[in-house]
C-alpha cells in the first residue's frame, strides 16, 4: 500500500507538469478577445520555459536542503497558486500586471518538479529506473494532451469561460498536493551545508554530463518548436482548425505509447544510444512527411511524430537517471541538464516563427527543426553510452 500511494503521488505530480502551459494555445484567440495582446499570449508559453532554466538551476539544491518530497510539494503549491492568479479575469489581470506574476509562479513550480522527479525515482526505485521513468514521463505527456484537449470544453461548459479553462489545472494541482502531503511529513535526512550550486559545478567538470545536457537541450528545442507551430503548418496543408487541434491532441495521447515503453526497454541495455538515436530520427522523418506527403497521409504521420517526440523526451529523462550514480548526483545532473536545456529551447518557437516569416515558407522553417532532430540523434548516441557520473568523481566517467 505504501508503494501504491508513493507511485500514485509521483504520477499525479508528473501529470501536473504540462497542462497549465499547453492549455494556453487552444484559448489564445479568446484571450486576445478579452484584452490580452498576442505578445503577452506568447509570453505565457515562453516565460515558463525561461523559469524552467532559472529555477531549475537551483532546484537540486532546494531538494537537498528541505527534502525532495517537501520541495515537490512546494512546486505543486506554486503551480496551483500561479494558475489561479493567472486565470481570474485575464483581461483585467493583464492590465494590472497580475497575469505575468501568475505565469512566473507556474514556471517556477513546474521547474521544481521537472528537476526533482528523476532524482526521487533514482532514490526510491534505483532498481526500476526504466519502468518508473516510463510511467512518469507518460503521465507528463498525458497531462500535456489533457491540457490541449480540455481547455475549450471546460471554457465552454463553465461560467468562467476562458478563466475556467485556465484555472482548472490550479485545482488539479491543489488536489495532487493533498494526496502528496503524507510524503512531506517525513523528516528529510540531514545534509552538510555547501554552496547551492556545488553539485552543478561538479557536473560541469564531467564530459558525460555535458552530453546528457546537450541531448536534453536539443530534445526540448525540437519538441517545443515543433508543437508550437504544428497546428499552423497543418492548416497550410489543408486541415481545418478543428481537425488540426484534434490531431495535435491525439499526437500527445498516442505518444504516451512511446513514453510508456521506450524508457523501460532502453533501461535493460548497457547502452541506450540506439533507442535515443532512433526516436530522434523518427521525429525528423515524421516532420518531413508532414511537409511533403499527400494530405490523406498527414494525420497518421502526425501520430508517428508523437511517438518520436515523446519517445525522445522519455529517453532524455531516463539518461539523467541512468548516467547518475545516486539520487544526489541525479538531482545535480538534472539541474544542469534541464537548466541549460530549457534556456536553449526557450527562443526556439520564436526563432522558427521568424524563419517562416523571413523565408515565407514553412518547409524552410521546419527544415531547421529536422536538422535539430538529426543533431538530437547524434547527441543521444554519445549520451546513451554506458558509464555514470558521480559528485565525487572529479570529472571522471566510471564504467
Amino acid at each position: 500500500m505504501r508503494h501504491v500511494l508513493l507511485i500514485g503521488g509521483l504520477l499525479l505530480i508528473a501529470l501536473n507538469l504540462r497542462p497549465a502551459i499547453t492549455a494556453v494555445a487552444p484559448l489564445a484567440e479568446r484571450l486576445q478577445a478579452e484584452g490580452v495582446s498576442r505578445q503577452v499570449v506568447g509570453l505565457m508559453t515562453t516565460l515558463p520555459l525561461i523559469l524552467f532554466s532559472v529555477v531549475g538551476l537551483w532546484s537540486g539544491w532546494l531538494g537537498g536542503r528541505i527534502g525532495f518530497a517537501r520541495a515537490l510539494g512546494l512546486g505543486l503549491l506554486l503551480l496551483s497558486a500561479g494558475s489561479l492568479i493567472r486565470s481570474a479575469h485575464p483581461g483585467e489581470l493583464a492590465t494590472l500586471g497580475w497575469l505575468m506574476p501568475g505565469t512566473l509562479l507556474i514556471g517556477a513550480g513546474i521547474a521544481i518538479g521537472n528537476v526533482l522527479l528523476p532524482s526521487v525515482v533514482k532514490s526510491r526505485y534505483p532498481d526500476h529506473v526504466g519502468l518508473m521513468t516510463s510511467l512518469y514521463s507518460t503521465a507528463m505527456n498525458l497531462g500535456a494532451g489533457l491540457g490541449i484537449g480540455f481547455a475549450l470544453p471546460v471554457a465552454n461548459r463553465f461560467s468562467g469561460g476562458t478563466a475556467a479553462g485556465l484555472a482548472v489545472w490550479g485545482g488539479v494541482a491543489l488536489i495532487s498536493l493533498l494526496v502528496w502531503l503524507p510524503e512531506m511529513l517525513n523528516r528529510p535526512a540531514a545534509r552538510p551545508k555547501m554552496h547551492p550550486l556545488a553539485g552543478v559545478f561538479a557536473m560541469t567538470k564531467q564530459k558525460r554530463a555535458w552530453q546528457v545536457a546537450a541531448h536534453m537541450g536539443l530534445t526540448s528545442a525540437v519538441f517545443y518548436s515543433a508543437v508550437a507551430w504544428l497546428p499552423t503548418v497543418l492548416l497550410t496543408r489543408g486541415m481545418t482548425e478543428s481537425a488540426a487541434g484534434w490531431w495535435v491532441a491525439a499526437m500527445q495521447v498516442v505518444g504516451c505509447a512511446a513514453s510508456l515503453t521506450v524508457p523501460t526497454l532502453a533501461a535493460r541495455l548497457k547502452s541506450q544510444s540506439g533507442w535515443a538515436a532512433a526516436c530522434a530520427l523518427l521525429t525528423g522523418i515524421s516532420l518531413i512527411g508532414i511537409l511533403f506527403l499527400p494530405p490523406p497521409l498527414i494525420g497518421p504521420v502526425v501520430l508517428a511524430l508523437g511517438l518520436g517526440l515523446n519517445g525522445t523526451f522519455g529517453m532524455a529523462l531516463l539518461l539523467i537517471a541512468m548516467r547518475s550514480r545516486d539520487a544526489d548526483t541525479a538531482a545535480s545532473m538534472s539541474s544542469m541538464a534541464q537548466s541549460l536545456g530549457y534556456m536553449f529551447a526557450a527562443p526556439g518557437p520564436w526563432f522558427i516563427g521568424w524563419i517562416s516569416v523571413t523565408s515565407g515558407r514553412w518547409d524552410v522553417a521546419f527544415g531547421v527543426i529536422v536538422i535539430g532532430a538529426a543533431l538530437t540523434a547524434l547527441a543521444g548516441v554519445f549520451a546513451g553510452k554506458s558509464g555514470i557520473c558521480s559528485l565525487g568523481d572529479e570529472g571522471q566517467i566510471q564504467n
